[in-house]
């Protein structure tokens, strides 16, 4: 698989629904480490390298917060599932107290997202399944930055610690229920491991996501 450039408009649409409350030039995509993937930065980068021996991609953030992200335009009639795997040896070390739902709690130690791109940026949705601090597994709400992107959690608190977890999600389903949206093609997918809001500290391994006709879990 060849690196390739997002288009401007999916980069309005990772823009929105990785939104940050950082100045507009530190946002920047660039090529990441990983071979299909673009980088996202939006507070300092978060180191993403392969790991050939776990095969996975290590994710570390030190106070900051950056994404990769692939343009994928799949028809989601096709391909409706999403299936991923995730590891962490140690929750996020939040710098702060504040809370997920706030905007100065808004960091986690995994994230995983799926974009549906609107015919103008402002349509663009997306979702965020994440592994909660807080909250438990099965609660949601808007993200504090765009009530355009909801958060799932799908993990929750110490429990699974040095563990692999594997997820699948029928996102057509998940539109439907989060959004109220008939999802008919997915634009983007992407991961982020973040700590830039709390001035915190995160590491955690993926298997990036990837899109399956059927569950297979």
């Amino acid at each position: 698989m060849t690196p390739f450039p997002l288009s401007p408009a999916t980069v309005l649409a990772c823009l929105m629904v990785l939104v940050w409350v950082a100045p507009a030039q530190a946002r920047q995509t660039i090529a990441s480490p990983v071979e299909g993937w673009d980088e996202v930065i939006f507070s300092d980068r978060t180191t993403y390298r392969e790991d050939p021996e776990r095969g996975c991609i290590q994710a570390h953030a030190r106070g900051s917060a950056s994404g990769l992200i692939r343009e994928v335009r799949a028809d989601a009639r096709a391909t409706p599932w999403m299936r991923w795997a995730w590891h962490a040896e140690t929750p996020l070390k939040p710098g702060n107290e504040a809370a997920e739902r706030s905007r100065t709690g808004d960091d986690f130690v995994t994230r995983v997202y799926v974009v549906r791109e609107g015919r103008f940026f402002w349509q663009t949705r997306a979702i965020n399944y994440v592994w909660s601090r807080e909250y438990p597994v099965g609660s949601s709400w808007p993200n504090p930055f765009t009530r355009n992107a909801v958060m799932v959690v799908v993990q929750s608190g110490d429990e699974g610690l040095g563990a692999w977890h594997e997820f699948e999600r029928n996102v057509v389903e998940d539109f439907r229920r989060y959004h109220d949206l008939d999802l008919d093609e997915i634009a983007a997918v992407a991961v982020m491991t973040d700590a830039d809001n709390t001035g915190g500290e995160a590491r955690a391994c993926y298997r990036l996501p990837g899109l399956h006709e059927a569950p297979g879990l």
